[in-house]
């Protein structure tokens, strides 16, 4: 059972909307996913007091270091190879960039960390024996979802971060610690350029 709706969950779904057989928009499904997350997590007590802490100073160094290493790069690549698109949401549409910073945090970097860590280790860890089995299967499942972009770039950017926090969550077992990077990480897409290949609104 727990293999037959991992695999409808994070690739039929996905596939379903990358062919274009499902016409609604992008949103619902992460939201119907998310709820359902939410409901089995709270029915198995799957969020801890852990869950909502960085005890580690460690790790909070490690999101520190990791978020400004990854702004450091992509505002290089940004720069090198898409100077036109630097910096192009702030400055094109301020209204649209202020509302995506307010609730990408909770609107997107939560719901898909709700669901592909805490939910997705509980649930599947009996299939993957929890470990770096695990952790891989859900950073190449993470990337894989951003199939619905319709670009490569999307889906190596997420895998590389998707095991990254598939590594931070496994370690710590916190989900705040993956939402905030999450967070922060793409808030500076959107504001460095890169948004572009997770969001494409009309002006671009």
């Amino acid at each position: 059972m727990a293999i037959v709706e991992l695999v409808i969950i994070f690739i039929a779904f996905p596939l379903l909307f990358y062919f274009g057989v499902v016409p609604v928009p992008k949103f619902i499904p992460l939201v119907v996913a998310f709820f359902y997350a939410l409901i089995f997590l709270l029915r198995n007590k799957g969020f801890t007091n852990q869950s909502w802490k960085i005890k580690n100073r460690n790790l909070l160094k490690g999101i520190l270091l990791r978020t400004l290493f990854f702004i450091g790069v992509t505002w290089l690549l940004t720069f090198l190879l898409l100077p036109d698109r630097m910096f192009f949401l702030p400055k094109k549409n301020l209204k649209l960039w202020v509302a995506i910073m307010l609730f990408y945090p909770i609107w997107s970097a939560f719901t898909q960390e709700v669901i592909f860590r805490p939910f997705f280790f509980q649930r599947y860890a009996k299939i993957f024996k929890r470990g770096k089995i695990l952790i891989v299967i859900n950073g190449l499942l993470f990337g894989f979802m951003h199939i619905i972009f319709h670009n490569w770039i999307a889906v190596a950017g997420a895998t590389v971060m998707g095991l990254v926090w598939a590594y931070t969550y496994s370690k710590h077992n916190s989900l705040l610690a993956v939402s905030i990077e999450h967070a922060l990480v793409g808030n500076w897409i959107y504001t460095v350029g890169f948004g572009y290949f997770f969001y494409v609104p009309d002006f671009y």
